[in-house]
């Protein structure tokens, strides 16, 4: 392949898939060849208006027909992750899946065995690790501008509005995998991993708090404390659905200092890193290869049927996700990468799924629970 050839891609789901993963991947110069979902007519109907040019529903004859696509993107449900993974892995191709990662550990730990033994690129979606605010707080822990950090603080609770859309089947039934916890808590418990280091034992409350979903089975609210292998205490909490208003905040607390987010009064509006240490508090200028354009809404609107859906089309993680297969692409190159962030890995997958899983066992169980080594 010529270094001015694309590399070919082809994405799995037809939800945030097609809304991220394929503007995602344009703008990090990806060739999105094909779209697989679970009904070829419907995909090829979602498919049309973006210009892909395969629609299908099954992507192992799609690997064998498209020599030219090197990368599988999985953005389906969590619990239909695993076909699609392995599919991708047999088939020798580069393959980034979604958060939740796996059902459970036992599965994340049979998909990164293996893509390990096969040798080929994977990575986690985490991609607010490359959010400008958290790589820069991630930067400044790992730095040691704070010295040791001692206290992890993360908070974000939505106002509820929206309560009448509807969510995808999978989001609201916990076997499935569902919940807000899995859905928007793995994203806080990789930024603890990424930036803290690796957790010990966790304590947790899952709670449903909305009163407008009946048949609800999964959580929308979670309080997570932590106690990190370095001795960092911590504390992750979050509410898709709790009247009153926004409230979002991030916060570390250090040896030598502290250091947060300073986030505006909705999500979105334009953040800033603080530190404080015996010199005073003072803002850190963002690097300029850390700035994100500003979010460009979805443009196809007759393609948003859900709550989730409206999230996802709002455009925030387009350019975090660019540059996450912005990494994966020099990976698959051999070349140096854009960036010193490190993109998270199956392994990262794993160690995540290990926490979730320990999670949900604590608050069934009600105890502290330990979390198993990958």
């Amino acid at each position: 392949m010529s270094d001015n050839q694309p590399i070919g891609a082809v994405v799995v789901g037809t939800g945030f898939g097609l809304f991220t993963h394929v503007r995602a991947l344009r703008d990090a110069g990806f060739q999105v060849h094909a779209i697989v979902g679970r009904n070829r007519e419907r995909t090829a109907q979602r498919a049309a208006p973006l210009g892909i040019p395969l629609a299908s529903d099954d992507l192992e004859q799609v690997l064998a027909d498209e020599p030219a696509i090197r990368l599988v993107t999985v953005a389906t449900p969590p619990h239909a992750h695993y076909t699609p993974v392995m599919q991708a892995i047999a088939a020798g191709r580069a393959v980034m899946c979604e958060k939740p990662f796996a059902r459970d550990l036992t599965q994340a730990r049979e998909m990164l065995a293996a893509a390990e033994q096969a040798g080929v690129v994977h990575a986690l979606g985490a991609e607010f690790r490359f959010d400008s605010a958290q790589a820069l707080l991630r930067r400044v822990v790992k730095d040691g501008m704070i010295g040791d950090p001692l206290m992890f603080s993360r908070l974000y609770q939505q106002p509820g509005e929206g309560e009448d859309e509807p969510l995808a089947d999978w989001w609201t039934d916990v076997a499935q995998g569902g919940g807000f916890l899995g859905a928007f808590g793995t994203h806080m418990i990789d930024q603890v991993l990424s930036t803290i280091g690796p957790i010990r034992v966790v304590s947790a409350i899952l709670h449903k708090l909305t009163t407008t979903r009946p048949s609800m089975t999964s959580d929308d609210y979670y309080n997570v404390q932590f106690i990190a292998e370095n001795g960092c205490r911590g504390v992750i909490e979050a509410a898709m659905s709790f009247p009153g208003p926004f409230v979002m905040a991030t916060k570390v607390a250090g040896s030598a200092g502290a250091a947060w987010i300073q986030s505006g009064a909705a999500f979105g509006d334009p953040e800033e890193v603080w530190v404080r240490d015996p010199e005073g508090a003072r803002q850190i200028a963002m690097p300029s290869e850390l700035v994100n354009p500003a979010p460009e809404p979805f443009a196809i609107k007759e393609l948003i049927q859900t709550e989730m859906d409206r999230w996802h089309t709002q455009g925030f993680d387009v350019a975090p996700y660019a540059k996450l297969f912005g990494q994966m692409k020099a990976r698959m190159l051999g070349r140096p990468a854009p960036l010193p962030d490190p993109g998270g890995d199956f392994r990262d997958a794993a160690a995540g799924q290990a926490v979730l899983d320990a999670c949900r066992l604590s608050a069934a169980q009600g105890r502290w629970v330990e979390v198993e080594a990958v």
